[in-house]
């Protein structure tokens, strides 16, 4: 069985400015894969991927809102521990 290719998949980490979801989004970052950092402070998530993306000498690092992180991402890693609405990943249209 062949390898599953990530090269060309996005990975967002939701959340993803913890200390579980930050190790995860540097170790996919220093593999050379694109990240997306989810948190509900966007400007905590660009934060954390500066961080990421000076650490790992990535380009492919970017900090957005939990919503954008879902929407942006091919693969999506939440983070059971964390208890909160999943209602952020459904559409706008879904949202009642």
């Amino acid at each position: 069985m062949a390898a599953l290719d990530l090269t060309r998949r996005t990975i967002a980490v939701i959340p993803g400015t913890g200390k579980i979801g930050s190790r995860l989004a540097f170790q996919y970052a220093k593999a050379g894969l694109p990240v997306v950092v989810g948190s509900r402070d966007a400007a905590k998530a660009q934060q954390i991927a500066a961080e990421i993306s000076k650490e790992t000498q990535s380009s492919s690092v970017k900090g957005l809102t939990n919503a954008e992180a879902a929407a942006s991402g091919d693969i999506i890693f939440w983070n059971p521990a964390v208890k909160r609405n999943f209602q952020f990943l459904l559409s706008d249209s879904q949202v009642r």
